[in-house]
């Protein structure tokens, strides 16, 4: 009987379309784009670097050069990993996305990052026009960037396998089938994750406007709001970041301690639980903006349910109260989702264990701190540091019910953030308080996570 000899795999050694992949990150440092226009006679030229106007901010269709990079990165690591076909699939999307960057940006009559630079060429040069007078600004692309195109392009040619072997088919179905099923997935999290995270970190060391091209100034921004005492963003870091510091404090006990009541009660099994549960979810279903116009009215001082109902006269968006009203409307909100992951944990733990403790003589107390708490042990360290995570990004709620009223005693950091960046147009200074922000989230779940698992049981 003759032993059947496996079928080589042909093709080309994958060093080499490993080296075409690294030429097009290489190219892209040198690459450029080049854009023209005439105004009034006066002509006038200018050049950008592929790496700087990928941090212009300014056009939809530069989108497509962070998916290229993600996707080219993904094909290099998945050569040095032996995954020809993965890395045949991510070269492909890095072709496909960059020409579509290509021809996207070179369809722009008048390309924002280009007519800046023009723009400013032309007052330089005394000529006085309004962007009306532009007809078009002309763009095109260096050798380079089409180097980069064909480089992209010959890594997947050379990566593709034999069509007529019937083992390369089925290599190749079994490698690519689970990206088509996260693939969709990926896309979304490199456009609205990776990207907008990028570009939020560059822009925290800016001067930007969020209409013209942004000015990179290094920590000049970090040092105003951490040192500079005069300053009022100064002053906005420490407020927000203590407002949102209280209200974390203020929540999260009750973000935990309220969905687990009701868990444990809907636990019991008892009449229409099932009719309670929905009505206890329900809330987790609405927008925060009907949520809290619904707080709103319930508990204004003129017309409120609750001031005509009890006969009272206070002003529940003043402190002290106002923090009240915030933290009850945040947490009415929140229960339902974490409702239903505690009833999950609960219905996970055996019922033995709640015999064997009634055997013992445990009470109803003693099963829930012996037994209920620990069979929920890695559930409530989920929700706790979420929560956590959640209530840090607290914004629509303390807008709505407070505002800036009350000299900002309720204004936490989300709201200077959008105030700096949208209405005062100072998005550099905010991009900065969102970095801070996030990283001291970071700091405060990693120590959560950290304590967490120095108290659980090996």
């Amino acid at each position: 009987m003759t032993a059947k000899i496996p079928e080589r795999r042909q093709g080309v050694p994958t060093v080499v379309p490993l080296l075409f992949a690294i030429g097009f990150l290489v190219l892209f440092v040198f690459a450029s784009v080049s854009g023209v226009t005439t105004v009034k006679e006066t002509t006038v030229e200018t050049s950008i670097r592929l790496p700087a106007l990928f941090f212009s901010l300014s056009s939809a269709s530069i989108l497509f050069i962070p998916i290229a990079l993600v996707s080219i990165c993904c094909a290099i690591f998945a050569m040095l990993k032996g995954q020809r076909n993965v890395a045949m699939m991510f070269s492909f999307v890095t072709f496909a996305s960059f020409l579509a960057f290509i021809l996207l940006f070179q369809n722009e009559s008048v390309n924002a990052t280009l007519y800046g630079r023009l723009s400013s060429q032309l007052k330089d040069l005394g000529v006085k026009f309004k962007k009306r007078d532009v007809g078009a600004v002309i763009s095109s692309f260096d050798p380079m960037t089409y180097l980069m195109l064909a480089c992209a392009g010959i890594a997947f040619v050379l990566l593709m396998p034999q069509w007529k072997s019937e083992t390369a088919r089925r290599g190749l179905k079994k490698d690519l089938l689970p990206y088509a099923y996260i693939g969709p997935h990926l896309l979304f999290f490199i456009v609205f994750f990776i990207t907008p995270a990028v570009y939020g970190i560059y822009a925290a060391f800016t001067k930007w406007d969020l209409f013209n091209e942004p000015v990179f100034v290094g920590f000049d921004n970090f040092k105003t709001m951490l040192f500079d005492s005069g300053n009022t963003y100064y002053r906005q870091l420490r407020n927000g970041l203590w407002n949102t510091i209280k209200f974390v404090i203020y929540s999260v006990p009750f973000c935990i301690a309220v969905p687990l009541t009701l868990a444990v009660a809907l636990n019991t099994k008892c009449r229409g639980n099932k009719f309670f549960q929905a009505l206890y979810y329900f809330p987790s279903l609405l927008s925060i903006t009907t949520v809290t116009l619904s707080w709103r009215y319930m508990f204004s001082p003129d017309y409120g349910l609750a001031n005509k109902f009890f006969g009272s006269t206070a002003n529940w968006f003043t402190p002290p109260y106002s923090w009240i009203v915030i933290v009850a409307v945040t947490v009415w909100w929140c229960t339902g989702g974490t409702m239903v992951i505690y009833q999950s944990a609960l219905a996970s733990i055996p019922r033995d264990q709640y015999e064997a403790a009634s055997v013992d003589g445990a009470g109803p107390w003693a099963e829930f701190v012996h037994v209920t708490i620990p069979g929920m042990r890695y559930p409530m360290m989920y929700t706790f540091v979420m929560s956590v995570v959640a209530q840090f990004n607290i914004y629509g709620q303390p807008l709505m019910l407070t505002g800036f009223n009350n000299q900002e005693a309720n204004a936490v950091l989300l709201m200077y953030i959008q105030e700096n960046a949208v209405k005062k147009q100072v998005a550099g200074m905010s991009a900065a308080m969102a970095l801070i922000l996030g990283l001291f989230i970071m700091v405060v779940s990693f120590m959560q996570l950290r304590l967490m698992k120095a108290n659980s049981p090996d």
